[in-house]
């Protein structure tokens, strides 16, 4: 009887389908040009590389940031530019307002130009950027940033702007340029467009006064609490420690809180808790009225923006007070002009920074493109070398079981 088996042949056709199987395999990735076909491939690159590809996206995500920045500050330093032009025209006509050799007719006719630097001077500070939302509002960019109200004015026709108040946000947005490090983005109008340091004077003595109850306020945005026991220099301290650009003191004469600005801005104060600040004669009952006109009706305050310079200058100039216009109103208009190009500094400042932030990136993103390259995408030379010889290897193994399994069907009978 005679005895065959088919079990060389079954060995054979399994080493061919394998063979068969790393050439298919190696073609895929060839036309890919990926190292790695599923994740069971390399495990431990593929880990790396979904965290390479993850961070890269970061970084995208970062660049997008500093250009989006970028292009809110270009706009914001146009306009700002603009406003230095025009405050050195309205400089040009104080002086000249000021001179005495000119007849009130003349001055009133410098009103009017006045006037329309004024105006012109309101679509400054609600100016809107490219996306819609408005430049010096603060982190409330939606709703425009001054309230612009009118009436009537002597000489100067039916309508006329009388008073221009901030109503935007006292915070800025921030937006993250890298892990951890962010940077404010829209600018605060009442900082901006203001010229000189506000004060306050509070309009009680504080001699014997003691916090009678936890009290919490926030000024400019900073959030001070007070607690029970706590005296006024306690409160003196707390406000000149909490990182506002306000410095707090004790009028030697009267006794009285008194508030400065270290930083030419409109003091911001909003209660939350407690009643201190009206005990103290700072604030007014709570409920009557929010920030920034909220001060208590006794209470003496000073400081203006520049768009108050330019009103008063206009009305001067129509009612001929020559000693004001040289005066007063002169230096309030140097310090409003000094406070714009301090605020340029910055914005040029930032810009540099944000030049520096996006050459890391770009470095740090070639850097894990690169990275990522050698752990997921394909050596061309080596795969095609590799494929040659898998196809050799393959084309002998196809000639060599040909020669090895001339099997008939007599093979099998008996």
């Amino acid at each position: 009887m005679r005895v065959s088996s088919n079990m060389p042949f079954i060995d054979n056709r399994f080493r061919m389908e394998s063979l068969e199987y790393r050439t298919n395999h190696l073609q895929n990735g060839i036309s890919s040009s990926r190292a790695m076909e599923d994740l069971r491939d390399a495990p431990i690159d593929a880990g790396h590389a979904v965290r390479l590809d993850s961070f890269g996206k970061r970084l995208d995500r970062y660049q997008k940031n500093i250009e989006y920045t970028n292009g809110r500050m270009a706009q914001a330093e146009g306009y700002i530019n603009e406003a230095v032009t025009l405050m050195q025209r309205l400089r040009e006509l104080s002086l000249q307002g000021a001179h005495g050799t000119y007849t009130q007719e003349e001055t009133s006719i410098m009103a009017l130009e006045v006037n329309q630097l004024l105006d012109e001077f309101t679509s400054v500070i609600n100016a809107k950027g490219g996306d819609g939302h408005y430049l010096f509002a603060g982190d409330d960019s939606s709703m425009p940033p001054f309230l612009i109200q009118k009436g009537r004015v002597p000489n100067l026709g039916p309508e006329s702007i009388t008073a221009v108040k901030y109503t935007g946000g006292i915070s800025r947005s921030k937006l993250e340029i890298m892990d951890g490090r962010s940077i404010d983005l829209n600018l605060q109008g009442n900082k901006v467009f203001w010229a000189e340091s506000q004060k306050i004077f509070g309009a009680r003595d504080t001699e014997g006064f003691i916090v009678r109850e936890t009290n919490r306020f926030f000024l400019d945005g900073k959030e001070i609490i007070l607690e029970t026991g706590d005296n006024i220099h306690t409160l003196v301290r707390k406000i000149n420690e909490a990182g506002a650009a306000v410095k707090a003191s004790l009028d030697p004469v009267t006794g009285s809180l008194n508030m400065e600005t270290t930083l030419p801005h409109q003091v911001w104060l909003e209660p939350v808790e407690g009643t201190a600040l009206v005990d103290l004669g700072v604030l007014r009952e709570a409920g009557n009225t929010s920030p920034p006109m909220n001060w208590h009706p006794d209470a003496m305050v000073s400081g203006g923006g520049i768009f108050d310079q330019i009103i008063a200058l206009r009305d001067a100039l129509l009612a001929g007070n020559q000693e004001k216009i040289g005066g007063v109103l002169l230096g309030g208009l140097d310090e409003g002009l000094d406070n714009l190009l301090r605020n340029l500094g910055d914005i040029g400042a930032v810009s540099n920074r944000l030049s520096m932030a996006s050459s890391r990136l770009d470095e740090e993103g070639e850097a894990v493109g690169n990275w990522k390259s050698l752990l997921a995408d394909l050596d061309m030379t080596e795969a095609i070398t590799n494929m040659k010889m898998l196809e050799y290897t393959q084309e002998a193994s196809y000639r060599i079981a040909g020669r090895l399994f001339q099997l008939t069907l007599m093979d099998y009978l008996k």
